[in-house]
């Protein structure tokens, strides 16, 4: 069962990290230069963010849940910073976290309103890719993790 968690956790953040890095640098640069491109920025950010933000990244917490708990860190370890482990896991929580509050901000907020004007268009990229940057780092902080925090 630990190793189902742990597929599935590693499965969810390559879904997540490999959508925002599939838009970043393959659809972005070939939808610039269309006519619709917002329309086609709107349609797919829309799908992604039904399956990246609002499936995947609940997913994403509550396996991550699942591996803390198959790895026996309590919630208590993390409150404590007990470990380097439970505190590089507290602060890759926290990013977490962020990232997730800000990737709602993104869909909810920000990306529906991108074909209205600039201000809006500057700030969804801009939020994307911080977001994007947050999550190479939670990426960095799992790694570290996997070699014992």
């Amino acid at each position: 069962m630990k190793e189902l968690v742990l597929t599935i956790h590693i499965i969810l953040a390559t879904l997540w990290i490999g959508g925002m890095l599939f838009m970043v640098f393959v659809l972005s640069p070939y939808v610039r230069n269309l006519p619709n491109s917002v329309e086609v920025f709107q349609k797919v950010g829309k799908r992604f963010s039904i399956i990246g933000t609002f499936i995947g990244l609940p997913l994403l917490f509550i396996t991550g849940i699942g591996n803390m708990h198959n790895l026996g860190v309590s919630f208590n370890d993390l409150i404590n910073r007990s470990s380097e482990y439970a505190s590089t896991l507290h602060d890759k929580i926290q990013l977490f976290l962020l990232t997730f509050f800000l990737a709602v901000l993104h869909d909810l907020y920000f990306g529906p309103r991108s074909h209205l004007n600039e201000k809006f268009r500057i700030m969804t990229r801009i939020i994307g890719i911080i977001n994007l940057i947050i999550g190479v780092v939670i990426i960095y902080y799992a790694a570290k993790l996997r070699f014992g925090g």
